[in-house]
């Protein structure tokens, strides 16, 4: 197997380093090599947060360059329109429709310029996510774009693996977690 390609971007809160850990963890456990790298800035504060992660056989750095992004996973609309020239040219991009303040205050139109703009790159998925998460809260969203991320040809990382390892992050409440995951599986195929 060749090395795949994944970034995770958001805001600060969202979940991107929780939802990098998982998949590391997961795909560690399914026998690969796994190398990470993350941007925390100025997570505290609601800035932006993005964390690499590469997949393979035997990785051997962490960074990943721009045009090499297999999978581009965006918990938020602003990141994902950041983050989408570095795809590979046959990359996909998952990402969120939710814009998180300051961007949400700053888009008079709700973002619709740039859904387009995202909606025209080939391999372009843009999910719902506050609606397909349910009762599972700000879990829900980690999980429904990881189950989405599951469904899609060549991922590395069996959905299997990727549930038990959600429901151990998420303990005693992982029936709205994994609900959530379910639905983004379905909604991304």
């Amino acid at each position: 197997m060749s090395t795949y390609n994944v970034v995770f971007a958001g805001v600060g809160g969202q979940g991107v380093i929780t939802a990098s850990g998982i998949l590391a963890g997961s795909a560690v456990r399914s026998g690969l090599d796994v190398r990470m790298y993350g941007s925390y800035g100025m997570s505290q504060r609601g800035g932006s947060v993005s964390a690499q992660v590469r997949i393979g056989d035997r990785v051997l750095n962490a960074r990943i360059e721009k045009g090499e992004v297999h999978l581009l996973v965006a918990m938020e609309l602003i990141e994902a329109v950041r983050w989408a020239p570095s795809l590979a040219p046959s990359g996909r991009l998952l990402s969120s429709l939710s814009l998180i303040p300051p961007s949400g205050k700053v888009l008079r139109d709700g973002g619709a310029r740039h859904i387009e703009f995202l909606r025209a790159r080939p391999g372009s998925v843009l999910l719902d996510t506050e609606y397909l998460c349910g009762t599972a809260g700000s879990r829900g969203v980690t999980a429904v774009l990881l189950g989405a991320a599951s469904s899609l040809e060549g991922f590395p990382v069996r959905a299997a693996v990727l549930e038990e390892d959600l429901a151990g992050e998420a303990g005693s409440r992982s029936a709205p977690v994994l609900d959530a995951f379910r639905r983004g599986s379905e909604a991304a195929k």
